[in-house]
């Protein structure tokens, strides 16, 4: 048993106090989710057959396919029957793409044409049926796709999972026997996970950490069992244990990196939870299951309000989805990555078992400290239904050095803070970037009277310490500290989860200057709009139902006032309050009230 599976077993086991509450299971929801997408997108397709994104005006990367996949899962469960002549328009366009190698992304294309040619092909014309099993079949997978030994040898990232994962369904139904093909990629995909069954896509994003479990985890489930099968099997399971302990209590997935808030990752994130409920209860673990399940709700209910809408948001925000407010600069079109959603939800659906029932898991239990290895950079911690998770080396493209988010469960994700703010964000937004990186955390001044933040420093250089000194469901506690960050000799961040909030103590050594802690506060998330005022030594956000507090506690003398401009994250735009003091220590609480 490895050390992550034995922390989650003593969190299911252990406190009978649950922080969530009661929630439709998730595989009552996947299919009528995905029905609402798919609708919407039937009226993107073109007289070709393709399906063209409502903003960008031209078919995007994976769009036709994800149709495909998406309408043929429905159509196998007995769903959108009226739409089979759609699906079946949009399928051979998708497969002359892949068998004449008109992109270099055809691994994208595979396991959607599966399922939809499984799903259509007694209900076309013969020829028809075999034409697609054709395209499907015969072709050489090490010449078709765009990242293979042959094709791209340097860039053998998760692009291969989506080959694998679509050669073991091509197995599965008999298409193709590529077995060959499987074994080389499984092996030399297995060289990129870390010893907590972590995938390290290059920059080491949290999101395709999930995103090539997913697919193995398919591939599995289709029916590998070649010469890596328990090698394989043992890493996905460690990954996600792991993924369990990364769950923010309001279900959400962790920020890092690229594609982060956009909301196929909680159902990537269900996707493998239905895949390892149904493993656990193979082996009679009826707890451990039903904390995958429980953790799959989770997931699905944090998205669930965005994917009700016409038009569905496919990002964390409610702005109008045509301003695509956090959408990856250069991919991540809204098109194809709504039907992603659908596609997944759709598998999530093949794969689940209603019949095991939900349990405990760790995220509404706590209390827990997860440390990733050093290539993700991150700490989490979890405890009486609060969460915090911390960057110690931010990918500035997307995040910000320090704390980088604060939620509470059973409150919206966004109203503390669900991801940093970058100056430089890789996705678009509806403002004016920030001026400067802000997460929660200090900022001092240099010799030269220059102020730094804590939130701008990354890279080799900085070195971090961390001692756990308490962690258990009562309180968490945590000393971080960061060495070599440039222009002061070392910031310690010392964290109290607990009932009560979360409280924090900032320390600069061998200082004298003015010191200062910055707190981004929320605006609006595109629709919904709150309201920040400053009482006394606090700054309040209430936004709908919901209130927090941010409160100075040390020193007495603090002084609190709010940054002139905007900040915007995927999620929303923001202010920055800024606590400011002649001391070398801040400490303050942030909690609801």
């Amino acid at each position: 048993m490895t050390n992550i599976e034995e922390k989650v077993r003593q969190l299911i086991r252990g406190t009978s106090f649950i922080h969530g509450k009661r929630i439709p299971p998730a595989s009552s929801r996947y299919l009528h989710l995905a029905e609402n997408i798919v609708r919407q997108a039937v009226f993107w397709q073109n007289e070709d057959g393709r399906i063209i994104d409502p903003y960008e005006k031209k078919e995007t990367n994976t769009l036709t396919a994800r149709f495909v996949g998406a309408l043929g899962l429905l159509i196998l469960k007995g769903r959108c029957l009226d739409l089979a002549g759609a699906c079946a328009r949009a399928l051979t366009p998708a497969l002359e793409d892949l068998f004449h190698k008109k992109t270099d992304w055809g691994e994208f294309i595979t396991k959607e044409a599966c399922m939809a040619y499984i799903a259509l092909k007694d209900q076309v014309q013969p020829e028809l049926s075999a034409r697609w099993r054709h395209l499907l079949g015969d072709y050489d997978p090490e010449q078709s796709y765009g990242r293979t030994f042959t094709n791209n040898p340097s860039d053998l990232h998760n692009y291969c999972t989506f080959a694998i994962a679509g050669e073991a369904l091509k197995q599965k139904y008999g298409l193709a026997d590529n077995g060959d093909f499987i074994e080389r990629y499984v092996e030399q995909q297995l060289t990129r996970f870390d010893q907590n069954g972590m995938y390290n896509d290059p920059r080491s994003p949290m999101t395709y950490d999930m995103v090539p479990r997913m697919n193995l985890s398919l591939a599995l489930w289709a029916g590998y069992t070649g010469q890596h099968y328990e090698k394989l099997s043992e890493t996905l399971k460690l990954g996600a244990l792991s993924q369990l302990l990364y769950q923010s209590p309001v279900g959400e997935c962790p920020f890092g990196g690229r594609s982060n808030q956009q909301n196929f990752n909680e159902v990537t994130f269900a996707l493998i939870c239905e895949f390892e409920a149904v493993r656990w209860v193979k082996q009679g673990d009826l707890a451990m299951a039903g904390a995958f399940k429980r953790a799959a709700a989770l997931a699905i209910n944090s998205i669930e309000k965005y994917l009700h809408e016409t038009p569905i948001f496919f990002t964390k925000n409610q702005f109008p989805a045509e301003t695509q407010h956090g959408r990856q600069i250069g991919y991540g079109f809204y098109g194809a990555y709504s039907l992603l959603i659908a596609s997944q939800l759709g598998f999530a659906s093949i794969l689940a078992d209603e019949n095991i029932k939900e349990a405990k898991c760790p995220a509404e239990c706590g209390g827990y400290v997860f440390i990733t290895e050093k290539s993700f950079h991150k700490i989490f911690a979890t405890c009486a239904g609060h969460h915090i998770e911390i960057d110690t080396n931010a990918d500035f493209d997307y995040d910000a050095t320090g704390l980088g988010r604060v939620h509470f469960a059973n409150c919206p994700a966004e109203f503390v803070l669900s991801i940093p703010i970058t100056a430089r964000p890789g996705y678009l937004v509806s403002c004016n970037a920030a001026p400067r990186n802000v997460s929660i955390g200090p900022g001092w001044l240099a010799d030269n009277g220059a102020r730094h933040w804590l939130a701008d420093y990354s890279g080799t250089a900085n070195s971090v310490c961390m001692e756990v000194s308490e962690e258990n469901a009562k309180a968490t506690a945590f000393k971080l500290e960061y060495r070599n960050v440039g222009n002061c000799d070392g910031i310690i961040e010392e964290y109290r989860i607990d009932n009560e909030g979360i409280a924090i103590k900032d320390t600069i050594r061998n200082y004298d200057k003015e010191f200062a802690v910055q707190i981004p506060l929320l605006v609006t998330d595109g629709m919904n709009k709150s309201e920040i005022k400053i009482d006394g030594k606090s700054f309040i956000v209430k936004y709908g139902n919901f209130s927090y507090r941010a409160e100075c506690i040390y020193p007495e003398n603090a002084e609190l006032y709010i940054e002139d401009f905007d900040a915007p994250n995927r999620n929303g735009i923001y202010r920055v309050g800024v606590f400011k003091a002649h001391s070398n220590t801040i400490e303050y609480k942030i909690s609801l009230f």
